[in-house]
């Protein structure tokens, strides 16, 4: 629509322009042929005595004819007329009158001065060109005399209105092509866009995962940015997902740990609730700001893991008592975790937990700092990890024995939170005949 309303002002103003230069080409070449008329006047006129006179028959016929359009008079510096053309008897009386006195009076007589000008005569739009010449007499006196040339506008008119009907024709049938080209370039430069709307639907309806194709430099940009922001959008889905998976994993342990407080002592009972339900609320506070965002940078650091473990080992024995698992620790004690101690809660819990499910009767959890790192081993003596699976069980709903209840979440997640701090997990076989969780985290 701008450009609909912007073009014919442009086509407008152009054509203005033209239309300009061309009269003013047209004036030019009018003063040049009357110049050329004075020229050619003043090459027939002779001296008789203090008068400048012409000759009736001129070179120029149109001098010669009454209302051909063309006449010429000669004036002195008073404005008297001396001679007029045969064509200009109609207008003496108007040669006469006081424009043309207001004329002389506006330009007096100069040697070599010629002026061209526009204007009336008798009613008649009319081209003027005046000449100034001085002609010496037989005694030494140098007459001055005005040499004019009339000639009337209605060629110059109707020229100038044929080319005014062609160039506004030419300049709208142009204007009107330059709208349908510009429409058709603008049909054919948006069609990236049309195609991106495809796609957008194709999205929107499931059949796309994301943007698919080459698209123009100019579009392409958009792609590829809006192609981050799904990619995004996909993996805080997938982290919702997961932590709702994880959440459910992680308070598995304490609702395992409340039911078996239901035969504990009394004077237990009460003590083992209180914990648990503490840890279940740390376990959905901790999902839930996982949930949000992946950033698992130190908020705080751990010193004493050993009391972790120790709750952890007293929770989890309390879960399995009926197998009556040994648990044995061996802590150094420059052993600290840098960062949020209920991520180390998670992952121990998961590792300790596999370990007294699949365990036969004995686990062992050994700390040590090695470096710059904090290594933590866990075994049991259960029937252990073939190595063909080990490289596998590590990924989200892989399981190693499907015999058992579960889901395969534990150790991903446990996996992940060591992966943020920067750490490694890897599996292999415990000197207990089991399998053994090897965690590596940074100091």
């Amino acid at each position: 629509m701008a450009s609909t309303l912007l073009l014919p002002l442009f086509l407008g103003l152009t054509g203005y322009a033209l239309n300009l230069a061309f009269e003013d080409s047209l004036s030019a070449a009018e003063s040049e042929r009357l110049q050329s008329q004075v020229y050619l006047l003043l090459g027939a006129a002779e001296m008789e005595g203090e008068t400048l006179m012409l000759p009736e028959a001129l070179t120029e016929p149109r001098f010669s004819q009454l209302n051909s359009g063309l006449f010429a008079q000669v004036s002195t510096n008073t404005g008297q007329t001396v001679w007029l053309s045969e064509s200009g008897r109609l207008y003496a009386d108007e040669l006469s009158n006081q424009h043309n006195t207001q004329i002389l009076h506006a330009l007096p007589l100069k040697s070599g001065q010629t002026f061209f000008d526009q204007g009336v005569l008798a009613g008649k739009p009319m081209f003027m060109f005046y000449h100034d010449v001085s002609w010496d007499t037989d005694d030494g006196r140098a007459l001055p005399f005005r040499i004019s040339i009339y000639h009337e506008q209605s060629l110059f008119i109707a020229e100038r209105q044929a080319y005014r009907a062609q160039l506004w024709r030419w300049l709208g049938a142009a204007g009107v092509l330059l709208i349908l080209m510009q429409w058709l370039i603008l049909r054919w430069g948006l069609q990236p866009l049309t195609r991106l709307a495809a796609d957008l639907k194709a999205i929107e309806s499931g059949r796309r995962e994301q943007l698919e194709g080459i698209y123009p430099e100019e579009v392409q940009q958009v792609t590829d940015n809006f192609n981050s922001v799904l990619i995004r959008e996909q993996h805080q889905r997938e982290r919702y997902r997961n932590s709702l998976s994880d959440l459910a994993h992680s308070l598995k342990t304490p609702l395992a740990v409340l039911r078996g407080s239901l035969n504990a002592p009394s004077e237990e009972r009460g003590e083992l609730v209180e914990s648990q339900v503490l840890r279940m609320d740390e376990i959905i506070g901790r999902q839930l700001q996982r949930a949000i965002t992946r950033n698992l940078a130190p908020q705080a650091q751990v010193n004493n893991i050993e009391e972790i473990i120790a709750r952890l080992a007293l929770a989890l024995g309390k879960v399995y008592r009926d197998k009556n698992v040994n648990f044995t620790s061996d802590i150094e004690e420059d052993c600290r975790f840098n960062g949020d101690a209920r991520d180390l809660m998670e992952v121990l819990g998961n590792l300790l937990e596999n370990a007294f499910k699949y365990g036969t009767q004995a686990v062992a959890l050994s700390a040590r700092v090695r470096g710059s790192m904090l290594e933590l081993s866990i075994g049991d003596d259960g029937p252990g990890i073939a190595p063909e699976l080990q490289s596998g069980i590590l990924q989200r709903g892989a399981r190693a024995d499907t015999a058992q209840m579960g889901q395969g979440i534990g150790l991903s997640m446990a996996a992940e939170i060591i992966s943020g701090y920067g750490g490694s997990l890897s599996v292999g076989s415990s000197h207990l005949g089991g399998a053994e969780f090897l965690v590596s985290l940074p100091l």
